[in-house]
């Protein structure tokens, strides 16, 4: 597996005092402790986003942009906490262990075993409460979860935003849609490699790329300051981009 971008170990996330609009609750998964679920929009939509975050878990600024989505695309938006509750310290980058270190702790706490069943119990979850559709959007290590899993067909079309852990191999075994929205700090080698092998695909007619080369790595998620004015206009830009890709996909 390729390694996490430079920004992603060197930038911290912005501190926030955003109040968060949505609910949380519990959900039980097989084999594993129950699973906090942050759930925002309204709860009789038949369609629904899962949303996986970076390694700063549930922080704020991800919330955020969950709400605005979910307010500006009519959609039900949730966030599983795959970390229960261990998220990586705001106040630990660049990581005083090292970036091996770092590295590390993603692989155990984030393996694609641990966060596949509780993504599993989510889409059960939603289809038993109703929802008909389901799309999902990974940010940095969320984005390379959704392409462990695509081999699954869990969702119809999935978003991914500012990715890490990414090689070109990975969208071999994409078989629905894909937007790639990838910022100025992620290897472009490997974002053109991955997406000239979309394109070889039958979905390469409904899926889309955006680039947002002029902010950092994570703008869309705990990175994001929506205090700072062009820093939010981008980042709704990212969100206006993924709530019409949904629209048409989904």
């Amino acid at each position: 597996m390729s390694s996490l971008p430079e920004q992603c170990c060197t930038l911290p996330p912005f501190k926030t005092d955003y109040k968060p609009v949505g609910e949380i609750f519990m959900i039980k998964v097989e084999g594993q402790d129950e699973l906090e679920i942050y759930s925002t929009g309204s709860s009789e939509a038949k369609t629904a986003l899962v949303a996986i975050f970076d390694i700063f878990g549930m922080h704020n600024n991800t919330l955020q942009g969950a709400d605005h989505l979910a307010k500006s695309s009519g959609y039900r938006v949730v966030l599983p906490d795959f970390f229960r509750g261990q998220s990586w310290p705001v106040d630990n980058i660049p990581p005083k262990e090292g970036r091996p270190f770092l590295n590390k702790w993603i692989q155990s706490v984030g393996s694609w075993e641990k966060v596949r069943p509780g993504l599993l119990a989510t889409i059960e979850y939603l289809k038993a409460n109703g929802v008909t559709t389901i799309g999902a959007y990974g940010f940095c290590f969320g984005a390379k979860k959704l392409m462990q899993g695509a081999h699954e067909n869990l969702f119809k079309s999935v978003a991914l935003v500012h990715p890490s852990f990414f090689q070109p191999e990975d969208a071999d075994n994409v078989n629905v849609p894909v937007a790639l929205l990838p910022s100025g700090g992620e290897d472009q080698a490997v974002m053109n490699g991955y997406w000239e092998r979309i394109q070889q695909k039958p979905i390469a007619k409904n899926s889309i790329r955006q680039d947002f080369l002029d902010v950092h790595h994570g703008f869309a998620s705990a990175r994001s300051n929506w205090d700072d004015p062009e820093l939010a206009k981008r980042a709704r830009d990212a969100y206006k981009v993924m709530e019409k890709f949904f629209h048409d996909t989904l």
